[in-house]
């Protein structure tokens, strides 16, 4: 009888410890979201300080440190700054996986602007990271890099697909 209760109660303890080892993918999607999005406000409002902070060390490390990553940005920004205001940007989670002590993701930017009378779709990927579970991260855009450099500036970077960003001038 003692067997059996302790049969019993270890397949409904199993379970729970199992489900416990899980990890809150929903959470950490919306955590990564959420970073993604303070990235792109700080772009949207010139808070370049900020934003340097939202970024990962390898990528600042590659620029030569904080002020020649924000004069790469800033130059890259000037192309697609709209002369209106324009709506808020679209971001949509597209990859996110884990490996070892890491999780990374490509976060897909959808805006609009405007430039010489023009009506610009731009279409960009935010390539995120995070050592900590997914609590906190640190993105940055490949628009304002070329995806064939990703690596140099990168090296961390999983095998994860990431596409160039498309701009399309709308007629």
């Amino acid at each position: 009888m003692k067997v059996l209760n302790f049969l019993t109660g270890a397949l409904f303890l199993l379970p729970t410890l199992t489900s416990q080892a899980q990890p809150d993918t929903a959470k950490i999607s919306r955590n990564a979201l959420h970073f993604a999005d303070s990235l792109v406000k700080t772009d949207t409002y010139g808070q370049w300080s900020a934003y340097a902070d939202l970024a990962p060390l390898s990528v600042i490390k590659y620029y030569g440190g904080k002020e020649g990553y924000l004069g790469h940005v800033q130059m890259m920004r000037a192309y697609t700054t709209s002369n209106i205001e324009e709506a808020a940007p679209e971001l949509k989670m597209e990859t996110l996986v884990t490996l070892k002590d890491q999780w990374q993701c490509v976060v897909e930017l959808s805006r609009y602007f405007h430039r010489d009378d023009k009506k610009y779709h731009l279409v960009s990927h935010l390539i995120g990271q995070s050592k900590d579970e997914g609590a906190t991260w640190r993105f940055f855009d490949v628009n304002y890099n070329k995806v064939s450099d990703m690596m140099n500036i990168f090296p961390d970077i999983l095998d994860m697909p990431i596409k160039e960003t498309s701009m399309l001038a709308d007629k």
